[in-house]
């Protein structure tokens, strides 16, 4: 049985298949991995993720030399665990790992991949290592559990628009912009409802709040992460660095280079 722990994992170009007898978290990290389980083939990168249950097969490929996943190893009979399922009231083994599934990351998960990669890389004491790395795989385990538990968008009530509900929707959209059918569809209103919604809440087109929710999250990243520009601009859908400079530029009147500077953080 494996201990409760998160650990860096270089696949680089290598390849495999086997299986665990413990559950598993996969994040991806750096570069690209392919994998293939039970469920079918998927590709895990930056804000996308797997779980896998205990004895589920599995195949990797690297893609990249510096292909790098985090992984979380989980101990089912860790005492903070099953304090966690106690205080949730949920079983770890017939929710979160009840089947292998691929899923995608809120952007508000990627500062925390970040920073948990970052610890595991700082050298400390053996004692503190394994403090850390426990106590990062508790919390991803947590943040997970919660992340499937509110995976539906809450439908608006009617003649009403929530920025939560649309937020939702974006967010899980967000390295392809939802147009204003696929907005539609999963708050479950007809488009004409939505425009109209849209512009007597926000002022807004559903498309000037779907860009300005993006450039949004373009300014966090800039504030709070050392992601380059141009990985920022891909993951926020757009083709070009330069198509991203300028409509950062239009909308908040500099260039995100500037942003990053405002900071002083990063």
């Amino acid at each position: 049985m494996a201990q409760t722990q998160a650990r860096c994992n270089l696949i680089a170009r290598s390849s495999g298949e086997h299986c665990h007898d413990h559950p598993q978290l996969m994040l991806g990290w750096r570069g690209v991995m392919d994998y293939e389980f039970t469920r079918g083939g998927e590709r895990l990168m930056l804000g996308q993720a797997a779980i896998l249950p205990t004895e589920e097969p599995h195949s990797y490929l690297g893609r990249h030399d510096d292909s790098e996943v985090l992984v979380i190893d989980l101990d089912t009979a860790d005492p903070c665990l099953a304090s966690l399922e106690a205080s949730c009231a949920l079983e770890l083994r017939e929710s979160l790992f009840a089947e292998p599934r691929a899923l995608s990351l809120p952007p508000t998960l990627l500062p925390m991949v970040e920073f948990a990669t970052t610890q595991l890389n700082t050298a400390r004491s053996p004692e503190q290592v394994a403090l850390v790395n426990h106590q990062l795989a508790v919390l991803f385990v947590s943040q997970f559990s919660q992340l499937l538990a509110g995976d539906a968008p809450t439908v608006p009530p009617r003649g009403r628009l929530t920025a939560e509900a649309l937020n939702a929707v974006i967010d899980e959209r967000l390295a392809m912009p939802p147009d204003n059918a696929t907005l539609a569809d999963a708050l479950h209103i007809g488009q004409s409802q939505l425009h109209l919604l849209c512009q007597r809440q926000f002022g807004l087109t559903p498309q000037q709040y779907v860009m300005n929710r993006r450039l949004q999250w373009a300014r966090h990243w800039l504030r709070h992460t050392h992601r380059p520009v141009g990985e920022i601009a891909l993951d926020l859908g757009f083709a070009e660095v330069s198509s991203f400079s300028r409509a950062f530029r239009r909308r908040l009147g500099h260039a995100p280079s500037t942003e990053r500077s405002l900071s002083g953080e990063c």
